[in-house]
């Protein structure tokens, strides 16, 4: 299973432009961790994997076991009835809603128009 994983792992992160030391700044972890992983060395552990899947925009399922759509149907990330996200504005939660059904090159330049911004 971690042999067919570390491909999933590397086709995603590459169908999002992204580079083992990119991947690596966004989760917080090495570049050689990503290079492990990709190589089938170490799997990453159940925190990365669901991370993995929430940066990449891939199915946890799909990510994880090959099963399932690499790219399901957009869901929404933040539920107004979620206790982690009570403390948000509603307008924050709109935002974190619309953001989860951009696409990743979408994401990107929303992101980075923000930061032009601030």
């Amino acid at each position: 299973m971690i042999a067919m994983m570390k491909e999933r792992i590397k086709r995603a992160r590459r169908e999002r432009g992204w580079s083992q030391a990119e991947l690596a700044r966004r989760m917080s972890v090495t570049q050689p961790s990503v290079a492990e992983w990709e190589s089938g060395r170490k799997a990453p552990n159940m925190k990365n994997l669901v991370r993995l899947a929430k940066l990449l925009d891939v199915g946890f399922e799909w990510l994880s076991t090959g099963r399932g759509e690499m790219r399901p149907p957009p869901t929404l990330y933040v539920s107004e009835a979620a206790p982690a996200y009570e403390w948000m504005l509603p307008e924050e939660r709109r935002l974190l809603n619309t953001f989860a059904r951009l696409q990743p090159r979408q994401r990107e330049a929303l992101l980075e128009f923000l930061e032009s911004l601030a």
